[in-house]
């Protein structure tokens, strides 16, 4: 019988079974909660691989004993039997389903998330081909499959196109198509790969980024008839409001340094203050992504729908302002996980930044793990700063390198809805308080990633204020030993020898 108090969206994922890759990641867990708890779908097809000794089953009832899912619980307590694991792995030939399974999805899925990627700029291109573009061919193969399919959301990334500066909500064409690229880099030797991508790849900064446009390219020439579309998010960040504010549970992104500073690692960041961040909260993403499927299955399009969700031309924030609150909000919840005094400096200049990364990380990671072997024990500061620099250059690419997106379909997606949808999924980014939004997201870090509860803030400052101790005395003792040194050297050098 018909829910009348239903929106138009619920009543679209009203009995639809989903297909879902990447259900183990950020993105994919919100979708998963999100659909469990506001739509009243029939099941969700969770593939899913083998980790770490841990068989799909496990794997899947571990994802859901998170506070993610607390008011899932409260809503629903027996959500988890609409969670149907299927083994298999992006990185495999026919995504490493089973017949039977296979089988059990055509006939049985409506709407399709395809999640999954390797996320890691840093990712060998051999990997990263494997479940960035082979994985979103076998996904399309997939779908040709399906008998009741109503929609396909592949979701890619905003800075698949950043080889240009300005991106708008359409196809690009690439020195190298999708397909091709497939052709040519199989069987291929690592090292003949690295070298010939490496030509294709010099417009992107990584391999993360080159091998999602290459999908997008595949999903242009290789998905027609099917009912597809395609979402790309820009940096995303801890959830605005659903179901928790401030939740997170990794580390990618600004959020990297702002745990690296919070915890009195990092104190040196390279950064252009003055360049738009383009930082999209993930709840709000994955309710765009709901709603683009729903509008997918629903509405004619003549070819593929492209949805750039990023902020709005109205409601930019600049990473100096992102610095700012994050700063002032971080400073009034410092955390018991920190090791240092919370102090950095941002520069946008490359050799300020060398220098000071040398003279604050490099050299003080040398002599601990100096003091680490005198003690008997593994030496570490020195590989962990090396990591934390690796992490830095990795992100400069997208701090300093300016970029104009175009969002007219995200918009229209929005304008498109009812009072009630907008409601239930609400994702104007035009309307997003920034300086809240970071405050919850600096809190949610501390509470969620870090798991250092808030009720421990008071001892937390406290540790603060030791540090700030031996933090300036160190400093000063450095500096006096340093005037010593300049004063004897210049007492050298200015007065006759007698």
């Amino acid at each position: 019988m018909e829910n009348l108090d239903e929106t138009a969206v619920q009543k679209f994922y009203n009995g639809k079974s989903i297909f879902m890759t990447g259900g183990t990641g950020f993105l994919g867990k919100i979708i998963m909660e999100k659909l469990l708890r506001t739509c009243q779908i029939d099941t969700i097809y969770l593939l899913i691989r083998s980790k770490k000794g841990k068989d799909i089953h496990t794997r899947a009832e571990d994802l859901f004993d998170d506070v993610l899912y607390d008011r899932l619980r409260q809503h629903n307590p027996k959500f988890r039997h609409k969670i149907h694991p299927i083994a298999g792995d992006c990185a495999l030939p026919g995504l490493g389903i089973s017949a039977h399974d296979r089988e059990v999805i055509c006939k049985s899925v409506n709407v399709v998330f395809h999640v999954a990627a390797t996320v890691r700029f840093d990712e060998k291109l051999n990997i990263a081909m494997g479940i960035n573009v082979r994985g979103t061919k076998e996904i399309l193969e997939l779908c040709r499959g399906i008998e009741h399919l109503k929609a396909v959301v592949h979701v890619s990334t905003a800075y698949a196109n950043c080889n240009r500066p300005d991106i708008d909500e359409k196809f690009y064409t690439y020195p190298i198509t999708g397909a091709e690229a497939l052709k040519t880099y199989e069987g291929l030797d690592d090292e003949t790969l690295e070298r010939i991508g490496s030509e294709h790849s010099k417009s992107w900064p990584n391999t993360y980024t080159y091998t999602k446009a290459l999908a997008e390219d595949l999903i242009r020439t290789d998905s027609k008839g099917l009912p597809v579309a395609i979402v790309r998010p820009a940096i995303v960040l801890p959830t605005a409001k659903e179901p928790i504010a401030g939740w997170i549970d990794n580390l990618y992104g600004p959020t990297g340094m702002v745990v690296g500073v919070g915890a009195g690692l990092i104190h040196v960041c390279h950064v252009h203050r003055d360049n738009k961040a383009e930082l999209v909260p993930v709840d709000m993403c994955v309710n765009a992504i709901l709603v683009c499927a729903k509008d997918r299955a629903t509405r004619e399009h003549k070819e593929v729908p492209i949805v750039n969700f990023v902020t709005t031309a109205e409601n930019k924030i600049r990473w100096r302002q992102y610095i700012d609150y994050a700063w002032s909000y971080g400073s009034q919840v410092p955390t018991l996980k920190s090791i240092w005094y919370t102090v950095f400096t941002v520069t946008d200049s490359h050799l300020i930044f060398s220098l000071l990364w040398f003279l604050y990380h490099t050299l003080p990671a040398f002599f601990m793990d100096i003091c680490f072997r005198l003690v008997g024990k593994r030496p570490k500061m020195v590989d962990i700063y090396r990591k934390a620099k690796k992490f830095s250059d990795a992100i400069l690419f997208f701090t300093h390198t300016k970029f104009t997106f175009t969002s007219t379909n995200m918009e229209a997606l929005w304008e498109n809805l009812s009072a009630r949808d907008k409601e239930i999924f609400y994702f104007d980014m035009a309307k997003l308080n920034w300086s809240s939004y970071i405050k919850d997201s600096v809190e949610g870090t501390r509470q969620y990633l870090l798991k250092d509860p808030l009720s421990t803030i008071k001892a937390a400052k406290k540790r603060q204020q030791r540090f700030k101790v031996m933090h300036y005395f160190l400093v000063y003792t450095l500096y006096a030993v340093l005037g010593m040194l300049v004063t004897l050297l210049l007492m050298k050098l200015l007065l006759p020898s007698t």
